[in-house]
């Protein structure tokens, strides 16, 4: 579907412009002024939506790579303790299956039904930006023409070859840009309804790609959980920051800390 309209659109505004026979141009047309309102305002918020994807992709990307290397920290930080907690071992095993398995077809399927598809629409973009600047172009030959209709029909005694001349040039200047407008204003609306068939497969692909993640991720974590306590409520959470108030209070009793340096 994506592909049909890009090659639909390229061939369209390459016909643009060549000059076919009649009609009249509307230098002030309200309705491509509309459609091009809503082009620049589809432009700027599909770009947007792309970088949030790439956003997206580089922050988990960022997590994972933390999460190792706090799990490689806390193994080093805790090297020479004599009796080693289980769950310190059984959190760097899940941080490694998480970024060596977990992460990688996370990436790999994010990027193929997520992010590739946003970027082939946002490559679109260009063409109309070309198509848009070409109309401007043509509108100012057109103008161009007018003025010098104008300028051959104020001559007195100047012969009618010269004007009519001048005319031909004005009804070429004026094919070519209806033309190009007729185009634009056909195709923006048709790009502008084709995003649907991009974010609703998109927006469930990242969905579902995000769950298997996640999924894949706690059930690594949940082979940390059975090496701690289990959640309790908060009574739990008191004696908990009891037992930390506890030990920082023997790290504050250090007599290298109360030391005045």
């Amino acid at each position: 579907m994506q592909q049909e309209l890009l090659d639909s659109t390229k061939k369209t505004f390459s016909r643009a412009g060549t000059g076919l026979r009649g009609g009249n141009a509307q230098t002030a047309d309200p309705e491509f002024n509309e459609q091009e309102q809503r082009f620049r305002n589809l432009e700027r918020r599909a770009m947007k939506l792309l970088q949030e994807t790439k956003d997206y992709r580089s922050s988990v990307s960022g997590m994972v790579m933390s999460q190792n290397a706090l799990a490689e920290n806390l193994t080093a930080f805790m090297l020479d303790v004599q009796r080693p907690q289980d769950y310190q071992s059984a959190y760097r095993q899940a941080a490694m299956a998480i970024a060596q398995n977990s992460h990688p077809q996370f990436d790999e399927a994010y990027t193929r039904t997520v992010m590739e598809p946003m970027a082939q629409y946002c490559g679109y973009m260009p063409e109309f930006t070309k198509a848009l600047k070409k109309h401007k172009n043509l509108y100012s030959d057109l103008e161009k023409a007018r003025r010098a209709l104008a300028k051959e029909q104020s001559k007195v005694g100047e012969g009618v070859m010269c004007v009519e001349r001048a005319e031909q040039d004005v009804q070429y200047a004026e094919d070519a840009f209806n033309t190009m407008n007729k185009a634009l204003v056909t195709e923006i609306p048709k790009l502008i309804n084709s995003r649907v068939y991009v974010t609703d497969p998109s927006f469930e692909a990242f969905v579902k790609t995000q769950l298997q993640f996640f999924s894949d991720s706690l059930e690594q974590m949940d082979k940390v959980a059975r090496y701690l306590p289990p959640q309790g409520g908060p009574e739990d959470d008191k004696v908990l920051d009891q037992r930390v108030e506890n030990v920082m209070e023997q790290v504050r009793s250090l007599a290298i800390c109360t030391l005045n340096v």
